[in-house]
């Protein structure tokens, strides 16, 4: 239970702190006799909430350890994303569900993050998103006597970019490399993740009135590097979204 409550924690200290340094997502324009500000979005900004068929593998990469003490699988997750041009949630579950034999997974995810406009034009931006990122991830096996439950935070860069492809075609892509700390259950510090993560989508707009169809390829890989070698893990996941943007 603490490690649920230093990750609550974590992110309610971090977000009034970053959120007031974030740029506005949209701009309201006005006009004499409007009785209220009509919303325009800004090129290639939008707000997802998808569904992601995720497959995943997750190796150890410690010491010797006994075959009770293992995790590793390789396996399909089912993960909820809701995505908006400042704040990004998730949440991936595995078990049975999702085809899952005799393991359980559990990964909640948080990211705050500013894009900073490197090139702005009509049908094309480029930006430099800065971020921070928290994160919980629980994996259980039935026979093994050991549990992986570490929690994370992390900070990264990398670069995000727009396209307007046609009348009603958007094309978005950001890559991103980010370094932090990851702790077991119980401790403050353990040791450090390495972790790249990037996304893909294609917008369909104006497919549902004025908001539009989703279609994502979302890539993450983790290197876990703690303390105890039983928690060394490397985490890598594929997965294909359909969401609705607005």
């Amino acid at each position: 239970m603490s490690t649920y409550k230093k990750y609550l924690c974590t992110s309610l200290l971090i977000i009034p702190i970053f959120l007031a340094g974030s740029s506005a997502a949209s701009a309201q324009m006005f006009s004499i006799g409007d009785p209220e500000p009509a919303q325009t979005r800004t090129f290639g900004t939008y707000s997802v909430l998808g569904i992601s068929w995720e497959l995943a593998s997750f190796e150890h990469t410690g010491g010797v350890a006994s075959p009770s003490e293992l995790l590793d699988f390789e396996d399909s997750i089912l993960r909820v994303r809701f995505e908006t041009p400042g704040l990004d949630l998730s949440l991936g579950i595995g078990g049975g569900l999702t085809g899952m034999s005799n393991t359980s997974y559990i990964n909640l995810n948080g990211r705050l993050f500013n894009q900073f406009v490197l090139i702005g034009r009509d049908k094309f931006r480029l930006a430099l998103p800065i971020q921070i990122t928290t994160d919980l991830k629980s994996v259980r096996r039935d026979e093994s006597s050991f549990e992986f439950q570490l929690s994370s935070f992390t900070f990264g860069s990398g670069l995000s970019s727009s396209l307007r492809l046609g009348n009603r075609i958007d094309f978005n892509l950001r890559g991103t490399p980010n370094y932090g700390f990851s702790f077991p259950q119980g401790n403050i510090f353990g040791g450090s993740l390495f972790r790249v993560d990037g996304n893909a989508y294609l917008f369909i707009r104006e497919l549902f009135g004025r908001h539009a169809l989703a279609i994502g390829y979302n890539f993450d890989y983790r290197r876990y590097d703690i303390d105890v070698d039983l928690n060394d893990y490397n985490f890598t996941s594929h997965s294909i979204t359909i969401g609705y943007a607005f």
